[in-house]
């Protein structure tokens, strides 16, 4: 993701990696300007332009923007619809790394948010089998995605409550995220493995036609849609030491996993300058 934004001067420059092994990039480009002095104190017009991927991303980028966001705001909102709208590339078990310049002062900064491996990861814990590195339960690192989003926005945004970022995709797993063309082939690519996990099944096929969901239906997420309004109240704790943190581990313990509440704690982002 590459954000420039005049009004702030912030360039950030954002690469977001995945659990599933794939990465995602996404472009947004805001820039406000001053009108010229009219003697009524002068008007300042928002000019942009949000490019996505996942359906809908751009417009919720957007409307953050014209709130009054700032560029981060708007990436962070932009990136929880990207995690729903496209779920094989991103989303709340991944990580990122974010680069931001500050033109005012001609200082960078850079947030590592990656995933980090499990306190009990060994070198040989995939048994010479590499598809376990990257399917099921031992493919899972501890997440930095939520934790990064919380330490971007309180450092680099905040112009806009946390909460206004999350809600967006919160109404579009309520309301069902729209299947485009590319979904379509992708879901009935997979359609042998979504069958194989009770939670991707229930997810990713349409009840009625016992089939993956085609070209222009609409996939709800009523869970997911809990989830994240407990991650719009409560911010990236309740996923790290709060409500969510047991279950989250059991769910990865149930798929042969081993991320421990305890690497969930003391997961760290780091900063550099």
């Amino acid at each position: 993701m590459i954000i420039l934004q005049k009004s702030y001067r912030i360039f950030a420059f954002l690469i977001t990696a995945v659990l599933i092994v794939a990465i995602i990039g996404v472009i947004i480009y805001y820039l406000v300007k001053n009108s010229e002095d009219d003697g009524s104190g002068g008007v300042r017009i928002p000019k942009g332009a949000v490019v996505t991927n996942g359906h809908n991303c751009a417009l919720i980028g957007s409307s953050i923007l014209t709130k009054g966001g700032s560029a981060v705001d708007a990436a962070i909102a932009s990136l929880f619809c990207e995690g729903v709208s496209m779920p094989q590339s991103m989303g709340l078990g991944g990580g990122f790394l974010m680069t931001i310049y500050i033109k005012e002062s001609g200082t960078v900064a850079t947030l590592n948010a990656r995933e980090t491996a499990p306190g009990l990861a060994t070198e040989d814990m995939f048994d010479g089998d590499g598809s376990l590195s990257s399917k099921g339960g031992l493919a899972v690192a501890v997440p930095g995605e939520l934790r990064g989003y919380w330490e971007a926005y309180k450092k680099y945004g905040g112009k806009l409550p946390w909460s206004e970022l999350v809600q967006p995709t919160i109404d579009l797993c309520k309301n069902g995220i729209l299947v485009t063309e590319y979904l379509a082939k992708l879901y009935s690519s997979q359609q042998s493995q979504l069958y194989e996990d009770p939670i991707l099944r229930e997810t990713f096929i349409n009840p009625t036609t016992n089939e993956t969901y085609k070209l222009n239906e609409y996939v709800k997420r009523p869970r997911l849609a809990k989830t994240l309004e407990l991650i719009a109240e409560q911010g990236a704790d309740v996923l790290y030491n709060g409500s969510l943190t047991k279950d989250f581990v059991a769910d990865i313990k149930a798929k042969g996993g081993i991320i421990t509440e305890q690497d969930m704690n003391n997961y760290k982002y780091v900063i550099t300058r």
